[in-house]
């Protein structure tokens, strides 16, 4: 039997792609497997920004990770997540549908911006409070007004 190491090694030498050692060892590939584009980060409050880059880092992601979904890494060195990578679905406008989970939440233009957390019922009407994912800045994210969410589908160290 091969070894990782080994169908690397092989790789390296015939400059091919490792998954093509492996196929031809007998290895079943699949060649459907999603590929998503890291463009966001998180940083050390729960915000969301864009990673600016001409060939954006591609990930491999889980099956139910939509086309238009997002992913997007911790980038927050006290947090035990540093280095993760969340994988979300795509955006909706029907917040409610959404509480008590973990999403990327997008904030209403006077608010601006993305953040990451678990979604809660705020004490206002159309208001949400949100825990952050990343960080301890509750106060920050009390009745907010929001525009759109998208659920947390996966979490892993990358």
């Amino acid at each position: 039997m091969m070894t990782a190491h080994e169908a690397n090694k092989i790789s390296g030498v015939l400059t091919i792609p490792v998954t093509e050692v492996l196929r031809q060892a007998g290895v079943s590939i699949d060649d459907n497997m999603r590929q998503v584009a890291l463009k966001a980060m998180i940083d050390q409050h729960s915000r969301l920004a864009p990673i600016v880059t001409k060939n954006p880092r591609r990930l491999s992601a889980p099956d139910n990770v939509p086309t238009n979904g997002l992913a997007a890494q911790v980038r927050a060195p006290k947090s035990v997540f540093d280095g993760w990578v969340i994988f979300a679905g795509a955006f909706d406008n029907r917040v409610v549908a959404l509480i008590d989970r973990l999403c990327v939440i997008e904030m209403v233009a006077n608010t601006g911006g993305a953040i990451v957390g678990t979604l809660l019922r705020g004490y206002e009407t159309d208001r949400f409070n949100v825990v952050p994912f990343v960080g301890n800045s509750l106060a920050d994210f009390e009745g907010i007004a929001v525009k759109s969410v998208a659920p947390v589908l996966w979490i892993r160290p990358v």
